[in-house]
């Protein structure tokens, strides 16, 4: 069985795919820069936020950290992390428009 996919989602995620590797160094390097970039490309109607999950070595904290900032100021989102023991969440969001009001819910 084949799903439906947005034929513009498909191109964008073939583009993606398509292109070399710019970082080295973190497994997860790959899926946080596609995240960022869907959710980049995206209309603010269509997305809002992206959560990447992962699993992270402790020697690879400063590099995700860095990776993750740069990542987040490359394509302008905020970034939250979660870290448990060896795995990692990292949500991705547009900041909030000018005059847009932000919603909150607990």
């Amino acid at each position: 069985m084949e799903a439906d996919i947005n034929p513009s989602l498909a191109r964008e995620l073939a583009e993606i795919l398509s292109e070399p590797r710019v970082r080295d160094g973190l497994a997860c390097d790959g899926p946080l820069l596609v995240a960022a970039r869907l959710l980049s490309g995206a209309a603010r109607y269509e997305m809002t936020a992206t959560t990447v999950v992962g699993v992270l070595g402790r020697d690879d904290m400063d590099a995700f950290d860095s990776l993750v900032h740069t990542i987040a100021q490359d394509f302008g989102l905020e970034a939250t992390v979660k870290l448990k023991v060896g795995s990692f969440s990292v949500r991705f969001s547009r900041p909030p428009a000018d005059g847009e009001p932000w919603l909150s819910c607990h």
